[in-house]
């Protein structure tokens, strides 16, 4: 089981301002994949980790939510929320509407206390976590039983194995409750299990410890709790480290922190090989190679991707969230972890008056010119928005707009254009031959591409053509002067400038709003065919016979449905479904609606006028295999 989704919506520093953003935070892991994460410091990565560790602890415990603090009620049409999506396709929320965990959609029907389970796993180490286990505060020796055995230590919530009394196989904390009560079987059957369970734990942290220093290996010292004068003393818990076989007395003080830090990373690691298996396991490691030298870093990836650590055991079954804040080591690391998504977070201290992350996942041109953006690089930016328009503008025009001397039978967008003026092109059974021309031969036309100005303008076009009210053309119209050329503006870093792309970006939001599909193509000089059923006004059912000759492209633009022009030639109709007597209808319409406002008119009574509706385009148009237009959308 694996998260594939996560979704967040201002909480803590990702700050969202309105629903137009409302995918700004959303990281999809398709296939449950391990994650590496680039930030700079301030750039939402801890924000990630303790939104992870909120939720499964608010599956668990009712918590409060942590809003962001220039979060305004209303902003968004939801309330703050975390939402994960697991591979099991369920989907879960937590949410600031009641501070609670929601089940949101379970399509499978299975159990989801997983959810739960992963909370136990205390799968979630960050480097503050680390230094729990060497940092002395006050000269004093850090607690190691409150760390591993307290109401909240890493075993606290795991059942004890095997007790002797079958009534102990309860979780370690609610067997020391019971001890509590002088319970003296209950502390026989607590001090032996947590003796195995430390001893395993010793075995397992040396393993991993030989990944960074064979030279040192640590000793796990327990000493069984006990019940004196009607008291019960608590047990102690202490490490011993011995570096090349010469014991430490002071291991804390006398270690370099390359040192102390693969001890702590080997006994927290160590920590999640010996909790039970569980559905979903999650490990999220939150910067914790601040204290690991270059050469000290690489074991760690060893560590995480090994099928073998050396006894059988491996994190192969764990989903792994790994942060860093240093760049050059992030690239290091990707090479090593091959199969895992990347990412970078980033402060964008430009798109909005206040700080927030920017998180860049795919690598689009859209995400280039956000992360420019993020970083004042202006021309960088506007260099990329102009590269991520003409992109969503290519995805909307239809292909005869798009190019000019395109005959648009083909449904194929993808077009390879070769100038016949430098070549000619002959062929035999296996292959082209392609051979330059001499220059007196090369006076040919070419295939023409249009501009993203041209572009533009055909989008305007298309917009009043079809009615549609697109609320930001006469913006779209205004910056394209910036797009084409974003080194004309007097000043590259002025707020003008930055208040130009910004309103570019908007514009993209909405671009990126309309739905422009074909959804019949036609191949070559092949037409398609085509049918409708209409009852005349004598309530006579007719059969209508017609076809498709050229791509028949969806365009929705919010609740504005339509369909671009197209060309249709009727054929024949005949009454039911006689096919021994055709009423022949030769005719040719450059749109389906055309087409079917002629069946309407021919359906009417003579001399009356009738009433159209829109949905029989939808609904009542077929093609020859029985499909509704409705359901090619």
């Amino acid at each position: 089981m694996k998260i594939k989704r996560i979704h967040i919506s201002n909480y803590r520093a990702f700050l969202v301002n309105g629903d137009q953003e409302s995918s700004r935070y959303k990281i999809d892991l398709p296939n449950g994949e391990n994650l590496l994460i680039y930030g700079e410091n301030g750039s939402g990565k801890s924000s990630l980790f303790r939104a992870l560790k909120d939720f499964f602890n608010a599956a668990l415990n009712p918590q409060p939510f942590q809003k962001n603090l220039f979060y305004e009620a209303g902003n968004t049409s939801d309330e703050p929320f975390i939402d994960i999506e697991i591979d099991d396709n369920s989907h879960h929320r937590f949410s600031s509407d009641g501070n609670q965990y929601l089940l949101v959609n379970n399509e499978s029907g299975g159990n989801t206390n997983y959810i739960t389970q992963t909370n136990i796993t205390n799968g979630f180490i960050s480097y503050r976590d680390l230094l729990k286990l060497h940092f002395r505060q006050d000269n004093q020796e850090p607690d190691l039983v409150s760390l591993f055995l307290g109401q909240d230590g890493l075993f606290s919530d795991m059942v004890v194995p095997a007790p002797a009394q079958p009534e102990n196989k309860i979780a370690y904390k609610n067997l020391w409750v019971k001890c509590g009560g002088l319970d003296q079987e209950a502390l026989t059957d607590y001090n032996t299990n947590v003796t195995a369970l430390f001893g395993e734990l010793e075995t397992k942290a040396n393993m991993l410890l030989a990944f960074f220093h064979k030279e040192c290996s640590l000793k796990i010292e327990y000493t069984d709790g006990i019940i004196n004068d009607n008291a019960l003393n608590h047990p102690t818990i202490s490490f011993k480290v011995k570096l090349f076989g010469k014991h430490l007395p002071e291991h804390d003080d006398m270690l370099n922190e390359a040192r102390l830090t693969a001890i702590a990373i080997s006994v927290f690691l160590a920590h999640q090989l010996c909790i039970p298996p569980a559905e979903l396991k999650i490990l999220f490691l939150d910067d914790i190679f601040i204290g690991l030298d270059m050469t000290n870093r690489i074991p760690l990836l060893k560590i995480l991707t090994a099928d073998n650590l050396g006894d059988g055991s491996s994190f192969k079954d764990t989903q792994i969230f790994l942060t860093t804040y240093d760049r050059e080591w992030f690239n290091v690391a990707k090479p090593y972890l091959e199969g895992w998504k990347k990412t970078e977070f980033y402060v964008d201290n430009h798109s909005h008056d206040i700080e927030r992350p920017f998180i860049r996942k795919s690598d689009t041109y859209r995400e280039r010119a956000e992360y420019h953006l993020t970083k004042g690089d202006y021309p960088a930016c506007a260099n990329y928005l102009r590269k991520a328009f003409e992109k969503e503008l290519k995805r909307i025009l239809p292909e005869n707009v798009l190019y000019p001397d395109f005959n648009g039978i083909s449904g194929d967008n993808s077009v390879i254009a070769l100038s016949k003026r430098s070549l000619s092109i002959s062929e035999n059974d296996n292959a082209w031959f392609y051979k330059l021309k001499k220059e007196e031969d090369t006076d040919v036309d070419t295939f023409r591409f249009i501009s993203l100005q041209q572009m533009i303008d055909q989008f305007k076009s298309l917009v009043n053509q079809y009615g549609i009210r697109f609320p930001l053309i006469e913006e779209l119209t205004g910056i394209k002067n910036r797009l084409l050329n974003p080194l004309s503006h007097d000043d590259l870093k002025s707020s003008i400038f930055k208040t130009e792309l910004i309103t570019g970006f908007k514009i993209l939001d909405e671009l990126q709003k309309i739905v422009s599909k074909v959804i019949l193509s036609v191949k070559d000089t092949e037409a398609i065919q085509m049918y409708s059923i209409k009852n005349d006004f004598k309530n006579d059912s007719y059969y209508y016979r017609f076809e498709l000759r050229s791509n028949l492209r969806y365009f929705q633009y919010g609740t504005h449905k339509i369909f671009l022009n197209a060309v249709f030639h009727t054929q024949y109709r005949t009454r039911g479904y006689n096919f021994s007597n055709f009423e022949i209808l030769e005719n040719n319409y450059s749109s389906l609606e055309k087409l079917c406002r002629s069946i309407f008119h021919i359906s009417a009574e003579p001399n009356t006028s009738y009433t159209f509706y829109e949905n029989f385009m939808f609904d009542e148009i077929y093609t020859a295999e029985g499909k509704k237009i409705s359901e090619l959308i």
